[in-house]
């Protein structure tokens, strides 16, 4: 358990081993009652709500409803944290690209590109056994079926899923 001193009014995070070696006269118990922790101006923490984030951090502790607390705060990933980490199969890809009916237009985006990236495009899409999102090409692709990043960015969610 965690433990806070309160000192002009600001908790301190503090432990029982530090009490006892501020107090070397004073004989405590192995498990120190709260009543005689508080005359030490010392509290248990409790340990607050989470946030249901992506990255949660540990925020300030702070007295709510008469208990010390550890709070925390939360974000989500921005797109830019996330998309690196958006791989899927070209079966799901192909899948995702389907329902969305897009499916269709992939062999004209590729014949629409200039060279050497149709080539490269075509090769990528007939053989690679996954996709990235910070693929190269992705965003051309994205670009040629009229998606924007993120309407791609949700594809990948979507193919994920598959």
């Amino acid at each position: 358990m965690n433990y806070v001193k309160v000192i002009n009014g600001t908790a301190v995070p503090y432990s029982l081993s530090k009490l006892r070696s501020e107090n070397p006269q004073t004989s405590f118990p192995e498990q120190i009652p709260d009543a005689t922790l508080a005359s030490y101006d010392v509290y248990p923490v409790v340990t607050g709500a989470m946030p249901e984030t992506d990255i949660v951090k540990a925020g300030p502790i702070e007295l709510i409803d008469g208990q010390w607390t550890q709070t925390y705060t939360g974000r989500d990933y921005t797109p830019e944290e996330k998309r690196p980490k958006m791989v899927v199969t070209m079966r799901q890809a192909r899948l995702a690209l389907l329902q969305q009916n897009l499916l269709s237009g992939v062999e004209a985006a590729i014949a629409a590109m200039p060279e050497p990236d149709r080539s490269q495009v075509a090769i990528e899409w007939e053989y690679a056994s996954t996709v990235e999102r910070l693929s190269p090409w992705m965003d051309a692709m994205g670009t040629a079926l009229g998606l924007t990043d993120e309407q791609l960015d949700d594809l990948f969610v979507l193919a994920a899923e598959l």
